[in-house]
């Protein structure tokens, strides 16, 4: 089930394709969004998508309400649920739009085979001071300095923090821009004794191996060379994150996520109950909050605060704890660039924005600002979740790797949880927890390269 969950995580994230259809998923042909309307009246926009079905729940059907003149074509390609060729995709079915993770933008961007947008952002004097600007910045130099495509979702995260406790233990608040050593430090603060299912607790977090990987994607680890399938997991940064959560462990400040028997997720969550001082969390969490305000009886709120972070140690105004997963793209050479391009403004634009944070929304999926000009969503404001530059490095190396063999992340955290468990109780060192996920991973790697080779 674990595996199962993982991969269709990663699929999910990694994918991109276009719009349309369910009737057409899988068969590589072309399907209306609006069947019942003739489309020989109408303008057609040709979509690359993974799932038809999806992509209508997501973009179609929304688009259709507003452009109601334009037809939707999805095409999505037989196979595993996902484009790993795009390059053949795109010569395949000439689609107008495209939906790319950061590997395939990168990719396709280094070879010129993408629209360049800034003329268009001329032409109809878009504004992009709406748009995340960070994840302009991050576009761009994935570009190779041309603004290639842009993103509507990315699912940023921010440093929650309960304002009342860290006046209550006379804790300095925390600032924009931490890193994962500073933000433990402050967790280290606050009283780390007392019954589980009552005690205060300085972080939530899943427990050491998931800290790990949480450290490793701020600071843009690898754990495998994707290029040479070479192990790289027992360098001084690595080291450095195994011993923060080790420590972590070690010294109680961390919640493990517990979850109370017979309470409701919104009950289980020391930080929702006031509990923990500190979770790095996406917007969802602020739905949750307002949640429990209705719906935990005797529900006590706090004062919130929130902190831009966790940030990169090399680079402390820009963080690799992002999550993107479609860029809105449009080939080189697409018949319809002005449909596309008004499909791009509109779901990176304020109209959408505000549909997606309306109140009372039914999305539990939500993850990252659309646009700036939504400054509050369940009553809070929303700046701490785009002040820090996104780096999508971590994403598209993970991506590269699962590509290599979807399961060498599955191996790779199974063995974290191994090793750093016996660390954390006194069984081994962090060297040599470290020289042992080294050799694990590295073993791991070599049977995934001699599979790949065995294909060609």
């Amino acid at each position: 089930m674990k595996k199962n969950r993982l991969q269709k995580i990663m699929l999910t994230s990694l994918s991109v394709m276009l719009i349309g259809a369910s009737a057409g998923l899988g068969t590589g042909k072309p399907v209306s969004a609006n069947p019942d309307i003739q489309t020989s009246t109408k303008d057609t926009l040709k979509v690359l998508y993974w799932n038809a079905d999806d992509f209508n729940r997501t973009y179609g059907d929304q688009f259709s309400k507003n452009y109601p003149d334009t037809d939707i074509e999805v095409f999505a390609p037989t196979g595993t649920g996902s484009i790993t060729d795009y390059n053949s995709a795109i010569q395949k079915y000439s689609p107008d739009l495209v939906m790319l993770p950061p590997y395939h933008y990168k990719q396709l961007s280094k070879e010129k085979k993408l629209t360049d947008l800034e003329p268009l952002i001329k032409r109809d004097e878009y504004d992009t001071t709406t748009v995340y600007p960070g994840m302009l910045d991050e576009l761009k130099e994935l570009g190779g300095g041309k603004l290639y495509g842009l993103s509507p979702k990315a699912e940023s995260y921010a440093l929650l923090y309960n304002a009342d406790l860290f006046e209550k233990y006379n804790v300095k608040a925390p600032s924009d821009g931490m890193t994962w050593e500073e933000i433990l430090k402050l967790a280290g603060e606050f009283p780390a004794t007392g019954d589980k299912n009552s005690r205060i607790w300085g972080l939530s977090s899943f427990g050491s191996s998931n800290l790990v990987m949480d450290i490793a994607r701020t600071e843009g680890l690898t754990y495998v060379d994707p290029n040479t399938l070479k192990a790289t997991a027992n360098t001084a940064a690595w080291k450095n994150a195994y011993r923060l959560s080790v420590e972590a462990t070690k010294s109680g400040v961390l919640d493990e996520r517990i979850s109370l028997s017979g309470k409701s997720y919104l009950e289980s969550s020391p930080f929702i109950m006031g509990r923990s001082a500190m979770i790095v969390a996406s917007i969802s969490q602020l739905q949750s909050l307002q949640s429990a305000k209705s719906n935990v009886k005797d529900y006590k709120p706090f004062t919130l605060g929130m902190a831009a972070g966790p940030a990169d140690s090399k680079d402390q105004k820009s963080t690799g704890f992002v999550f993107g997963s479609e860029i809105l793209a449009i080939p080189a050479g697409a018949s319809n660039v002005n449909a596309a391009w008004d499909f791009i403004k509109y779901f990176n634009g304020e109209e959408y924005a505000k549909e997606y944070y309306k109140p009372n929304t039914s999305n539990n999926s939500i993850g990252a600002p659309l646009s700036r000009m939504i400054e509050k969503y369940s009553g809070y404001k929303l700046d701490a979740f785009y002040k820090l530059k996104p780096d999508f490095d971590s994403s598209i190396s993970s991506y590269a790797l699962m590509n290599k063999s979807p399961d060498l992340e599955l191996d790779f955290r199974s063995m974290l949880s191994e090793e750093l468990t016996k660390a954390a109780s006194g069984k081994q060192t962090v060297d040599e927890a470290a020289a042992a996920i080294q050799t694990q991973i590295q073993a791991a790697a070599d049977k995934a390269a001699k599979a790949q080779k065995a294909k060609k």
